[in-house]
């Protein structure tokens, strides 16, 4: 079990998806790509014509026939493509110009390094063919890589970017001429270096693409990749994923907590705290990455409002398309298994062993606990912690547990003694809620959905839900705070629970966030996500807290309460599925490393023997 358990808390598959691919899309502003790429082929241009020996008023006209070329050859890549694959945007081929070409760019400076000393116009000829070749070798290997079912098929269009440039560039009659390749051996070493470089380009894709784990190939997968990361496209891999995907049996736990007048409009609303048997993720938009932004769009009403907390799961309960989030809400939104229902609460209880704070309360036989281990570091603990505190919790006649991982602190996941700390202090909490008098209770509900307030990219969907509660026997206020964000930073729990309670004179009993995938992997930082606190302050989340408490306040009544087991059979991605996925990045990586570092050999070999010959 132990060995188990430590199997849980290492670095999971999907941490080494965001490692391979967070910086594929860091490229500059469209205005900084044009300047790069035109500086690039305007000096380019300027030192090919200067070498061969043009007059100024010349090279003036190839510097302005580069740029019209330049620009006119993107936007020919960008028609061309866009019906392929979304990610064909101008910025993005501009960028691919700007590597394209600089390949092309550093042989014109070898060449006109060579030609200064030497007057050797022929040899500075032959390396501006083949540095174009080696543009079209890149390019081939990018477009044959991202747009092309077949690699070989990018070729032609491989070649127009780099002809178009180098009728400018470095074009001169002569060279259509055959007895000008058959009195000159340079330029004939060059044409047939570059085609061995295209051709090392072919093979080389070729030999990667034969790497096979379950129906993926790595191009295939990297195509569907992009498409789902960058342009949020997930038809292609979430068809992959669902077919490789098992149905498994899950259960989600649903707690609604209703004032009296739930039936009398406009006062009467419901705050429904649902504790998922699903995971966010495994990043935006496949699958269960928005699941609480999901549940709540379509579970909310005008006067009931979702709040998803965080179950302890892992990845390998990601759902693996749309297709199966619909089944899994349709379960939610026809629960049918009420476990329990009534109108009396316990005071909240709190237990602290070592780093974890575990706070609960208990309506009838239905168990809240909520877990931390803020501000010492992040919890996700693994389902072991859940499935011991609920076994517990049965013992002691509680015949519903929702067991929450708060996910409300940034630092190192839990030890395996940390998570003996929290069931421990879990079975404290069980154990004083199953003898605790329940009274009768009053409940006010707030969403941020209602205010009339801006919240920052750190929040998802779904919002922020505040549930005030106050006990009948000691009239003492306390509320929870339901986020949809993906952890928190650290300290930042505790500086907002201080500021909440100074202004309000009320209790914050705890913090939860849904770890949601919405705020993943759109940030280079090397996280891959957006926490609670990296973009909205202190000060304004606390505020908006405040609003939200007097906002329910306002329609603090008598409260009841449903409790709910909700069983689903979906489709989950399965860790055996994301190791796969894993796998093959890693074995595609491995393979590209080893295959560039060979055809970087053969480039810098064709070179020196264009250069020398």
């Amino acid at each position: 079990m132990v060995e188990q358990r430590a199997q849980e808390v290492k670095i999971d598959s999907t941490s080494n998806i965001h490692r391979r691919y967070r910086h594929l899309f860091t490229l500059p502003a469209r205005n900084r790509t044009l300047v790069y790429t035109s500086f690039i082929i305007l000096v380019l241009t300027f030192l090919s014509r200067f070498g061969l020996g043009y007059t100024p008023i010349d090279i003036v006209a190839f510097l302005i026939g580069s740029e019209v070329l330049l620009l006119l050859s993107i936007e020919l890549d960008r028609l061309i493509l866009k019906g392929r694959n979304k990610i064909a945007t101008y910025r993005r081929l501009a960028s691919l110009t700007i590597a394209s070409n600089g390949f092309w760019l550093a042989l014109a400076i070898v060449g006109f390094v060579i030609n200064f000393f030497t007057h050797d116009s022929l040899k500075f000829l032959s390396l501006l063919i083949l540095g174009a070749i080696f543009a079209v070798s890149f390019r081939a290997l990018i477009l044959g890589s991202l747009f092309y079912e077949r690699p070989w098929q990018a070729i032609p269009l491989s070649f127009l970017q780099p002809v178009l440039l180098f009728i400018s560039a470095g074009f001169q009659y002569r060279i259509l001429t055959t007895r000008f390749f058959m009195q000159n051996p340079d330029p004939v070493a060059a044409l047939i270096g570059g085609l061995v470089a295209i051709l090392g380009i072919e093979l080389y894709m070729s030999s990667i693409n034969k790497i096979k784990i379950s129906i993926y190939r790595p191009l295939e997968l990297l195509r569907a990749f992009l498409n789902a990361w960058a342009v949020e496209d997930a038809t292609s891999l979430e068809r992959f994923l669902d077919a490789t995907s098992k149905e498994v049996s899950i259960e989600s736990r649903m707690l609604e907590i209703t004032t009296a007048s739930s039936t009398s409009p406009p006062n009467g609303r419901t705050a429904t705290i649902i504790l998922p048997g699903v995971h966010p993720g495994p990043f935006y938009p496949i699958g269960s990455s928005n699941i609480p932004g999901d549940i709540f769009s379509r579970l909310k009403t005008d006067k009931s409002f979702p709040m998803i907390v965080h179950s302890m799961s892992d990845h390998g309960l990601n759902l693996a398309s749309k297709v199966q989030v619909e089944r899994y809400i349709k379960d939610l939104q026809n629960r049918k298994e009420i476990l329990d229902r009534g109108e009396t609460m316990t005071p909240p209880v709190t237990k602290i062993i070592g780093k974890a704070t575990v706070n609960g309360l208990a309506l009838g036989s239905t168990a809240l606990i909520t877990i931390t281990q803020a501000p010492h570091g992040m919890e996700d603990f693994p389902g072991w912690v859940s499935e011991s505190i609920e076994a517990y919790s049965s013992k002691a006649n509680f015949k519903n547990t929702l067991t929450v991982d708060t996910h409300n602190s940034e630092g190192e996941k839990p030890t395996e003694a940390e998570c003996v700390d929290a069931v421990s202090a879990a079975d404290s909490v069980v154990d004083q809620l199953s003898t605790s008098k329940q009274s009768s209770f009053h409940v006010g509900i707030a969403h941020s959905s209602e205010l009339d307030a801006w919240i920052d990219r750190d929040i998802g969907p779904a919002g922020i839900g505040l549930v005030v509660l106050e006990t009948g026997s000691s009239n003492a206020r306390f509320s929870i705070a339901i986020i949809d964000s993906n952890n928190s930073l650290r300290g930042f729990r505790e500086k907002v629970i201080s500021d909440f309670e100074k202004k309000t004179q009320s209790k914050i009993l705890e913090v939860c966030t849904s770890d949601t995938h919405v705020t993943a992997a759109k940030t280079s930082d090397a996280k891959g996500y957006l926490a609670l606190g990296d973009v909205i302050s202190e000060d304004k989340f606390a505020s908006l807290l405040v609003d939200l408490y007097r906002k329910a306040s306002e329609n603090m009544s008598e409260g009841s309460f449903s409790s709910y087991l909700i069983r689903s059979n979906v489709k989950t991605i399965g860790s055996a599925v994301l190791d796969d996925f894993s796998g093959l990045l890693d074995s595609a990586s491995s393979e590209a490393k080893y295959g560039a570092r060979i055809l970087g050999g053969i480039v810098l070999a064709i070179t020196v023997i264009v250069a020398l010959i």
